[in-house]
Protein backbone atom coordinates (compact mmCIF):
# COMPACT_ATOMS: atom_id res chain seq x y z
CA UNK A 1 0.00 0.00 0.00
CA UNK A 2 2.55 2.45 0.57
CA UNK A 3 4.68 1.69 -2.39
CA UNK A 4 1.56 2.73 -4.53
CA UNK A 5 0.99 5.80 -2.30
CA UNK A 6 4.44 6.43 -3.54
CA UNK A 7 4.27 6.27 -7.34
CA UNK A 8 1.09 8.26 -7.01
CA UNK A 9 2.81 10.82 -5.48
CA UNK A 10 5.27 11.05 -7.63
CA UNK A 11 3.69 10.51 -10.98
CA UNK A 12 1.68 13.69 -9.38
CA UNK A 13 4.72 15.57 -8.41
CA UNK A 14 6.46 14.87 -12.11
CA UNK A 15 2.85 15.71 -14.18
CA UNK A 16 2.85 19.26 -12.65
CA UNK A 17 6.56 20.33 -13.34
CA UNK A 18 8.77 20.72 -15.82
CA UNK A 19 12.29 18.76 -16.07
CA UNK A 20 15.31 20.69 -15.96
CA UNK A 21 18.25 19.90 -17.65
CA UNK A 22 21.24 20.73 -19.16
CA UNK A 23 19.02 23.40 -22.17
CA UNK A 24 17.95 24.98 -18.25
CA UNK A 25 21.23 25.34 -16.99
CA UNK A 26 22.57 26.40 -19.84
CA UNK A 27 20.11 29.34 -20.92
CA UNK A 28 20.79 30.18 -17.33
CA UNK A 29 24.78 30.62 -18.17
CA UNK A 30 24.00 32.56 -20.83
CA UNK A 31 21.55 35.07 -19.11
CA UNK A 32 24.11 35.38 -17.36
CA UNK A 33 26.52 36.19 -19.31
CA UNK A 34 23.97 38.57 -20.99
CA UNK A 35 23.77 40.24 -17.29
CA UNK A 36 27.10 40.88 -17.15
CA UNK A 37 27.00 42.51 -20.16
CA UNK A 38 24.10 45.26 -19.28
CA UNK A 39 26.28 45.75 -16.55
CA UNK A 40 28.98 46.63 -18.66
CA UNK A 41 26.42 49.00 -20.41
CA UNK A 42 25.29 50.69 -17.21
CA UNK A 43 29.01 50.97 -16.29
CA UNK A 44 29.89 52.88 -19.28
CA UNK A 45 26.62 54.83 -19.25
CA UNK A 46 27.64 56.36 -15.28
CA UNK A 47 30.70 56.76 -16.89
CA UNK A 48 29.60 58.71 -19.80
CA UNK A 49 27.18 61.17 -17.79
CA UNK A 50 30.38 61.46 -15.17
CA UNK A 51 32.10 62.93 -18.19
CA UNK A 52 29.44 64.80 -19.04
CA UNK A 53 28.74 66.52 -15.97
CA UNK A 54 32.34 67.15 -15.47
CA UNK A 55 32.31 68.89 -18.81
CA UNK A 56 29.44 70.58 -18.33
CA UNK A 57 30.89 72.83 -15.67
CA UNK A 58 32.91 74.74 -18.21
CA UNK A 59 29.71 76.17 -20.15
CA UNK A 60 27.93 79.18 -19.17
CA UNK A 61 24.88 77.12 -19.08
CA UNK A 62 25.57 74.66 -16.40
CA UNK A 63 22.40 73.40 -15.17
CA UNK A 64 20.92 72.86 -18.88
CA UNK A 65 24.20 71.23 -19.99
CA UNK A 66 23.53 68.73 -16.82
CA UNK A 67 20.20 68.03 -17.53
CA UNK A 68 20.58 67.09 -20.95
CA UNK A 69 23.37 64.73 -19.73
CA UNK A 70 20.84 63.34 -17.09
CA UNK A 71 18.31 62.76 -19.74
CA UNK A 72 20.64 61.68 -22.19
CA UNK A 73 21.84 59.22 -18.57
CA UNK A 74 18.04 58.11 -17.92
CA UNK A 75 16.95 57.41 -21.78
CA UNK A 76 20.02 54.75 -22.25
CA UNK A 77 19.42 52.98 -18.61
CA UNK A 78 15.87 52.77 -19.95
CA UNK A 79 16.88 50.76 -22.90
CA UNK A 80 19.12 48.49 -20.52
CA UNK A 81 16.87 47.76 -18.48
CA UNK A 82 14.00 47.08 -21.09
CA UNK A 83 16.33 44.32 -21.94
CA UNK A 84 16.97 43.02 -18.49
CA UNK A 85 12.88 42.59 -17.53
CA UNK A 86 12.19 39.82 -19.43
CA UNK A 87 16.08 38.35 -19.03
CA UNK A 88 15.04 38.73 -15.30
CA UNK A 89 11.80 36.88 -15.52
CA UNK A 90 13.10 34.39 -17.54
CA UNK A 91 15.41 33.70 -14.91
CA UNK A 92 12.81 33.35 -11.73
CA UNK A 93 11.09 30.71 -14.05
CA UNK A 94 14.70 28.77 -14.24
CA UNK A 95 15.59 28.88 -11.19
CA UNK A 96 11.93 27.72 -10.14
CA UNK A 97 12.46 24.46 -12.27
CA UNK A 98 15.71 23.98 -11.12
CA UNK A 99 14.70 24.29 -7.39
CA UNK A 100 11.64 22.25 -7.95
CA UNK A 101 13.51 19.34 -9.71
CA UNK A 102 15.75 19.64 -6.58
CA UNK A 103 12.90 19.41 -4.20
CA UNK A 104 11.24 16.22 -6.13
CA UNK A 105 15.09 14.55 -6.00
CA UNK A 106 15.66 15.08 -2.68
CA UNK A 107 11.87 13.77 -2.02
CA UNK A 108 12.37 11.04 -3.85
CA UNK A 109 15.38 10.16 -2.15
CA UNK A 110 13.94 10.56 1.40
CA UNK A 111 11.08 8.26 0.51
CA UNK A 112 14.09 5.53 -1.12
CA UNK A 113 13.43 2.58 1.34
CA UNK A 114 17.31 1.25 0.58
CA UNK A 115 18.03 5.28 1.67
CA UNK A 116 15.93 4.83 4.85
CA UNK A 117 17.68 1.63 5.84
CA UNK A 118 21.10 3.11 5.73
CA UNK A 119 19.49 6.54 7.65
CA UNK A 120 18.67 4.03 10.45
CA UNK A 121 22.27 2.08 10.32
CA UNK A 122 23.43 5.78 10.73
CA UNK A 123 21.70 6.43 13.73
CA UNK A 124 22.14 3.14 14.89
CA UNK A 125 25.57 3.70 14.59
CA UNK A 126 25.64 7.21 15.88
CA UNK A 127 23.72 5.70 19.42
CA UNK A 128 26.48 3.06 19.68
CA UNK A 129 29.21 5.63 19.10
CA UNK A 130 27.64 8.14 21.86
CA UNK A 131 27.26 4.71 23.94
CA UNK A 132 30.71 3.74 23.78
CA UNK A 133 32.18 7.52 24.58
CA UNK A 134 30.02 7.52 27.91
CA UNK A 135 31.54 4.03 28.95
CA UNK A 136 34.92 5.21 28.03
CA UNK A 137 34.37 8.96 29.92
CA UNK A 138 32.87 6.95 33.05
CA UNK A 139 35.62 4.45 32.57
CA UNK A 140 38.42 7.33 32.77
CA UNK A 141 36.30 8.51 35.84
CA UNK A 142 36.64 5.26 37.86
CA UNK A 143 40.38 4.79 36.69
CA UNK A 144 41.27 8.68 37.88
CA UNK A 145 39.67 7.60 41.29
CA UNK A 146 41.41 4.34 41.54
CA UNK A 147 44.46 5.96 40.57
CA UNK A 148 44.13 8.48 44.00
CA UNK A 149 43.39 5.56 45.62
CA UNK A 150 46.41 3.57 44.94
CA UNK A 151 48.66 7.09 45.96
CA UNK A 152 47.49 7.14 49.33
CA UNK A 153 48.23 2.78 49.80
CA UNK A 154 51.63 4.12 48.50
CA UNK A 155 52.46 6.65 50.46
CA UNK A 156 51.61 4.50 53.52
CA UNK A 157 53.26 1.01 52.61
CA UNK A 158 57.02 1.05 53.72
CA UNK A 159 59.74 1.34 50.85
CA UNK A 160 60.96 -1.95 52.21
Amino acid sequence: MRLFQLILSSIFLLSGTAFAGPAEEAELADIEKRQSNLNLQKDWAKYRLEKKQHDCYDKFFTTRCLDQARLEHRQEIREIRAQEVPMRERERVLKAILKDERDAQRQSDKNDPAKAKQRADNVKDFEQKQADQAKREADLVKKRADSEKRAQENKKANPL
